[in-house]
Order: structure tokens, then C-alpha cells, then sequence
């Protein structure tokens, strides 16, 4: 589970960027975002709006994806270009959720930004799961060197 909270970590950090880099193109009272809603009241609705859909969107898909990845692929580069990949999908998914396409023809929002974010997001993931993964199994064969002794 530290892995959930990490992944909601990453992914609440990804919308942030992603609300700096393109949310502040939108000028107009209709959008409320970081600079109209204000930082604190923006960051504690995208925890309430959206933190108990990333603990079910963990729990459901990206743990047993994860647990299918570390089983099934051997090479951690492979891992991290599908995290990478996945997560930049999911990017897309919430740029079309948080900005309509009133706001993105009319102050020229780029979707590539929200994808590189995400992909971004996805290779922090991936080098935090792996190294903790690779801790959790060096404690654990360190743990069964000292019990045989």
C-alpha cells in the first residue's frame, strides 16, 4: 500500500503541473482553476474530488498491472516504457476531464503537455517502485542469510 500513496502523490503532482502549465492560459472567471480558485482550495478539491478514484483506480488496475509486470517482465527498462506509456494515455484522459473544448480551441491548450506530464509521472513511478521492490528483496535475502547462519 505504500505504493498506492505514492501513486497518489505522483498523480495529484501531475495535475498540479499540468493546472500550471495549462490552466493558466485560461484568463476567464467561467474556469476555476490554481489561479482563480486559489492554491489551497484547489489542491484540497482535486484530493476530495479525486483521491478516492486513484485509490480504486490503484487497487483495481495499476496494482494488479504491476504485480502482471514484475512477474511477467524481466527487464526494468521494459517496465518503466510501459509505465511511461500508460500513464501518458491516462494524461490524455484527464486533460479531456478537466478542460472542455471551449477552453482548449479558445486559449490554445496543447494536449502533448499533459501527455509528457503524465509519461513523466509514469517514470517516477516506475524508479520508486523498483527501488523498493529491490530493497523489500534485499531485506528479505539479507533476512534468510542470517537465519541459516
Amino acid at each position: 500500500m505504500v505504493l498506492g500513496l505514492i501513486f497518489i502523490g505522483i498523480s495529484l503532482t501531475a495535475y498540479l503541473v499540468l493546472e500550471r502549465g495549462e490552466g493558466y492560459h485560461i484568463t476567464t472567471t467561467e474556469y476555476y482553476g490554481l489561479r482563480n480558485a486559489g492554491g489551497v482550495i484547489y489542491i484540497l478539491s482535486l484530493i476530495l474530488g479525486f483521491g478516492h478514484y486513484l485509490v480504486a483506480f490503484y487497487v483495481v488496475i495499476i496494482s494488479p498491472i504491476s504485480w502482471l509486470l514484475r512477474k511477467y517482465v524481466c527487464f526494468p527498462m521494459v517496465r518503466t516504457f510501459i509505465y511511461m506509456i500508460g500513464f501518458g494515455w491516462g494524461g490524455l484522459w484527464v486533460f479531456d476531464i478537466m478542460y472542455s473544448p471551449y477552453f482548449v480551441k479558445g486559449y490554445y491548450l496543447n494536449r502533448m503537455t499533459s501527455i509528457w506530464i503524465f509519461a513523466i509521472a509514469g517514470l517516477v513511478y516506475a524508479i520508486v517502485e523498483n527501488k523498493i521492490w529491490r530493497r523489500g528483496h534485499a531485506e528479505r535475502t539479507e533476512g534468510y542469510l542470517t537465519n541459516v547462519e
